[in-house]
């Protein structure tokens, strides 16, 4: 698995640091991650009151928020396939469906609702693109999700 490598490793660490920043604004909500070392189509839920309130995708990019703007015009890149799994999840629990995007230069986390209980929220184009296969490399051909940032909601 490749959170057992150093950039798996530090990938893990970042989203930690994502998950106390979203706490700090909202201590009443709890994030229950995945188990980390098994494929899972989402990595957390968030609880309130022990009630299921939102399942999330979270990603951690090492880049400042105006390297973000500049280079990437506010579109985050997600695949399509993690995407849909994770609204039909969000479908078959009957709650929204959000990412979280942190950019670790920055130390600030982007928090955007991607789909409802019914359809995606956000713009979202899907394009086949070649990037890279994992956190540690490699090159893979596929469908990618590119979701419009410009409305999220920032936290320091």
């Amino acid at each position: 698995m490749d959170i057992n490598t150093p950039r798996g490793r530090e990938s893990l660490k970042a989203e930690h640091r994502a998950m106390e920043i979203f706490a700090k604004h909202f201590p009443d909500y709890e994030y229950c991650e995945t188990p980390k070392d098994k494929p899972a189509d989402i990595d957390a839920l968030l609880i309130k009151q022990n009630q299921v309130m939102r399942v999330v995708e979270t990603k951690c990019r090492d880049m400042t928020i105006e390297e973000f703007i500049g280079r990437f015009n506010y579109q985050w890149l997600v695949t399509f396939d993690k995407l849909e799994k994770g609204r039909k999840i969000s479908h078959a629990m009957q709650v929204p469906f959000i990412g979280f995007l942190y950019l670790m230069q920055s130390d600030l986390l982007l928090v955007q609702q991607i789909s409802n209980e019914h359809s995606y929220v956000p713009e979202i184009t899907i394009m086949l693109t070649e990037t890279q296969k994992t956190i540690n490399g490699g090159r893979i051909t596929r469908s990618n999700a590119y979701i419009d940032m410009s409305n999220a909601t920032q936290l320091k």
